[in-house]
């Protein structure tokens, strides 16, 4: 299977690694949990589609699509804490999932597979924290020039009423 999860694995490792995991299937419209659940499982997408969000003030915010061979649900894994979003599935779903205590089993059999785990978690996480960082700096600026800006202020609302 191709995953940025088995960045730099060899075969045996992959199938090694996906010796610990176990296959779920959902149907559409089926949410494999939401935030504020408790987490200890990450998910790796085998087949299928699903939508990542949040819900404020009555309003779905969609953060992403994930499909085959995208992952989710690491801080499961990592922190064993709650969501912090709502996941959906838009088709026919089958994930490998793996738990926290899996993870602990992998890692204490083989360093090296937990090696290469972990640093390619690292580096989808980090690209995550700079794409979260560059949304954060854009409703930055937009809060910032609806404040300081009639003019714009005035056009993003003609713009927006009923989004």
């Amino acid at each position: 299977m191709q995953s940025r999860l088995f960045t730099n694995f060899e075969k045996d490792e992959i199938d090694r690694f996906l010796s610990f995991m176990k296959i779920r299937r959902f149907q559409p419209n089926v949410f494999i949990f939401k935030e504020g659940d408790r987490g200890n499982e990450l998910f790796l997408i085998q087949n299928g589609e699903v939508e990542i969000f949040i819900e404020r003030k009555g309003k779905k915010i969609h953060l992403a699509t994930l499909s085959r061979g995208d992952f989710f649900g690491e801080m499961g894994i990592l922190r064993g804490e709650y969501r912090s979003a709502n996941v959906l599935s838009n088709t026919i779903l089958d994930l490998y999932v793996i738990s926290r205590d899996n993870i602990e089993e992998l890692v204490n059999g083989s360093s090296k597979i937990a090696a290469k785990l972990f640093l390619n978690l690292s580096e989808v996480l980090a690209e995550r924290i700079a794409s979260t960082n560059r949304e954060v700096e854009n409703w930055f600026l937009i809060n910032d020039a609806l404040l300081e800006n009639e003019v714009f202020r005035n056009i993003y609302f003609k713009t927006h009423k009923n989004k």
